[in-house]
């Protein structure tokens, strides 16, 4: 009896920890029960999200599908008339990375409409005169101050663009929508010395999505 607690434990390690929301994210005229399951404590693996519609269930696994501190956001982003699941996973460690994953439900068959591993526009930046930052970002020029660098030679510090950092949910209330605004870090030498970020604005639909806005901004806790 004395190794009970212990096969206890371990049990409750293993056994699927679920959170659950609801939404309208497949025709219905009741709300569906939206479930995030995955094992393990803080690193979580073998993730799942789970649509309950009466006595159907969908199951979908993201293509990332192990990390940090998982989540699900329901709303109103492809403007069909449904709610899409926004998922979202940590990478853990100091690049302060996550990974993204939008799905549609409509019709009862999961569908991807944008995944952030796939997000890479062409994006370049240089150093110009009075510490300015100049970014091309295809084709289109963005400026950025880079005097609070911790940079003391520039040539010793080359400027990076970081794949997506993070993803926010931008509402407009005028349009009754959600958007995506998306955070790459520019950096300078090491991941640590951060300037700033380029914001790309996304319009998700069900075919796809578009840039329909770019900015920069500086650094800031999220």
């Amino acid at each position: 009896m004395k190794f009970l607690p212990i096969v206890l434990a371990c049990l409750s390690l293993s056994s699927p920890v679920c959170d659950y929301k609801i939404g309208s994210v497949i025709e219905s005229d009741k709300f569906n029960h939206i479930s995030l399951c995955s094992e393990g404590k803080i690193y979580r693996e073998n993730i799942e999200i789970k649509v309950k519609n009466g006595e159907n269930e969908i199951i979908v696994e993201p293509n990332v599908n192990m990390g940090y501190n998982p989540q699900i956001y329901v709303a109103n982003f492809a403007d069909n008339g449904l709610e899409q699941v926004l998922y979202s996973v940590e990478s853990g460690g100091s690049g302060g990375y996550s990974f993204y994953q939008m799905f549609s439900f409509k019709g009862e068959k999961p569908q991807s409409l944008f995944d952030s591993e796939d997000f890479n526009p062409n994006i370049e930046a240089s150093y110009i005169e009075n510490n300015i930052i100049e970014i091309n970002y295809e084709g289109k020029k963005l400026y950025l101050d880079s005097s609070n660098s911790g940079c003391q030679n520039k040539d010793d510090c080359t400027l990076y663009i970081s794949s997506v950092n993070t993803i926010v949910p931008y509402f407009n209330i005028a349009l009754d929508r959600y958007y995506l605004e998306i955070y790459q870090r520019i950096f300078g030498g090491y991941q640590a010395n951060s300037f700033g970020y380029i914001v790309s604005l996304i319009e998700v639909n069900e075919d796809g999505y578009k840039t329909i806005n770019i900015g920069v901004t500086s650094n800031f806790d999220y």
